[in-house]
């Protein structure tokens, strides 16, 4: 144990800790749902958000060979410490998080459209919690993971803006090929296939020996 944090082992080879701050969750749970059993449940559904946020920085690490070395989790966000990466794979990264929440964000949305929680008592006991975490909390939690200020992802994945500012300025800067009318590309069409014509005439053309022939046999 450090002094301010927990370790939790390592989970898939990456040490994982748990900073003291995610503890005041169910606190912040209960001052939502007024009931001890419902600010558990969705205490477990706000720490596995939490982890799925790290865990989609942790999958555009693996896909860009990154190593990580450590993830640790706090009150409302964590951190994912990696090796030195270039400030593409970094703004890709800061976006891994954000959207495996949007994953999770899609998959709830669905559940709730397509299944009737009210005619199953004990399932709405524990899915209405948990959905709430997986719906709002989740939209409040991408929201702060994109400030551009402190710790936050933001200050990366927002570079996604400028570099896309010099994608398109560098296109506009490309030289680009003059455009045809429909008759000059018909014309070219013509001419390249009459140029493919005569060539391969020349090299199907056979040599005429009748001269030497003559001049070999008097």
């Amino acid at each position: 144990m450090d002094h301010d944090r927990w370790s939790l082992g390592k989970w898939g080879g990456i040490p994982f800790y748990m900073h003291w701050t995610v503890l005041f969750a169910f606190a912040w749970m209960y001052l939502i749902f007024w009931n001890v059993v419902a600010s558990v449940i969705a205490s477990v559904a706000f720490f596995a958000l939490l982890v799925a946020h790290e865990y989609g920085h942790i999958f555009v690490l693996r896909r860009r060979r990154i190593p990580v070395a450590s993830v640790t989790l706090f009150g409302i966000h964590g951190t994912t410490d990696y090796s030195y990466a270039k400030p593409k794979d970094e703004m890709l990264v800061a976006w891994g998080g954000v959207g495996a929440q949007l994953v999770i964000l899609a998959l709830a949305l669905a559940f709730a459209a397509f299944v009737d929680l009210q005619a199953i008592p004990l399932a709405a006991l524990v899915a209405g919690p948990v959905l709430v975490v997986f719906t709002k909390l989740n939209v409040f939690v991408m929201v702060v993971a994109l400030l551009p200020i402190g710790p936050f992802d933001g200050r990366k994945a927002w570079a996604v803006i400028p570099m896309v500012r010099s994608a398109l300025k560098r296109r506009k800067r490309a030289p680009q090929a003059p455009k045809l009318s429909a008759e000059e590309r018909r014309a070219l069409e013509a001419s390249s296939e009459r140029a493919a014509a005569d060539l391969l005439a020349k090299l199907t053309k056979k040599p005429d020996t009748t001269n030497e022939d003559m001049r070999g046999n008097p």
